[in-house]
């Protein structure tokens, strides 16, 4: 997690009050991975670049943090996804592309989606992947996650 950008830890920390969790997620990391992928690109003449596409998971007890970025390039095109691990459905995927499905609705969206994020499938991945359910399972146990503003976790309250 410390050899983050300092633009993508910004990023992070914006993203996050702009979708409204009400702390920042980035002291609370008790797990993190990084995948890159280098993807051919055809170029005038035949000729192709080769691009690179870093994405980082960043795990805490109630927020999965995905960040994607060019490594290469300046963090101006860098984006950020927030799950709440109560709401988020993890699978690993097995096979000639490993990779682990996020199913779930990032937080500020309206609908319900799903992002496969490849990986080399090894040791480091297993790892993250059970600290994943592990986090979505203790999560749904509680019925409100930490993450939400005080006032929402108490409930509505009448203004009379």
């Amino acid at each position: 997690m410390h050899s983050l950008p300092t633009a993508v830890i910004s990023l992070i920390k914006e993203q996050a009050a702009v979708r409204g969790l009400y702390r920042d997620p980035l002291p609370e990391v008790t797990h993190a991975v990084r995948t890159e992928v280098v993807t051919g690109t055809t170029g005038w003449f035949g000729r192709g670049r080769e691009r690179r596409r870093a994405t980082e998971l960043l795990l805490t007890p109630d927020v999965l943090v995905v960040t994607d970025r060019d490594p290469d390039a300046p963090d101006a095109d860098a984006q950020v996804t927030f799950y709440r691990l109560a709401q988020l459905d993890v699978a690993r995927i097995d096979g000639a592309e490993p990779g682990l499905e996020l199913v779930g609705t990032p937080v500020g969206a309206t609908e319900r989606g799903a992002r496969v994020v490849e990986t080399d499938g090894g040791p480091e991945v297993d790892r993250f992947h059970r600290a994943l359910l592990a986090a979505s399972e203790d999560s749904r146990r509680i019925d409100v996650p930490s993450s939400r503003m005080p006032a929402e976790s108490e409930g509505v309250r009448e203004l009379f």
